[in-house]
């Protein structure tokens, strides 16, 4: 398989650090960012895999609890290409989310009476 040049800090991308964040919390305690960065960019220049459908298969895989018992380092899974997978299951959750909260009404705040309690001590406090 052929390898991707080396990489190095400078030639991190947003999509590179959306996807570190997402999985250094949850990374096995040997994982390296060197070795995910290496990888990362295989899969994107030589590949040609989309970098957010890495992105988007990482937050489906973790959301998932993909990292409960047995920790994957994170070139293993880019070399399983388990983001081929994870990221559609991630855009549609992604969307049943935005539907959810589309079609909320806000509701108005009820006046309250004027012989309301609340009022009523509001008033004993302004006096007191």
């Amino acid at each position: 398989m052929k390898k991707a040049r080396p990489t190095s800090k400078a030639d991190e991308t947003p999509e590179f650090l959306a996807f570190w964040t997402c999985w250094q919390p949850h990374m096995h305690k040997n994982d390296g960012r060197g070795s995910a960065r290496d990888e990362f960019f295989r899969h994107v220049e030589v590949l040609r895999a989309d970098p957010q459908d890495i992105v988007d298969g990482a937050s489906w895989f973790i959301r998932g609890g993909g990292q409960a018992e047995y920790k994957l380092h994170a070139q293993t899974w880019l070399n399983r290409r388990a983001y081929e997978d994870g990221a559609e299951k991630e855009r549609e959750f992604r969307a049943r989310q935005e539907e959810r909260t589309a079609n909320v009404v806000q509701m108005p705040t009820p006046r309250l009476p004027d012989n309301h309690f609340s009022r009523q001590w509001q008033e004993k406090q302004q006096k007191g």
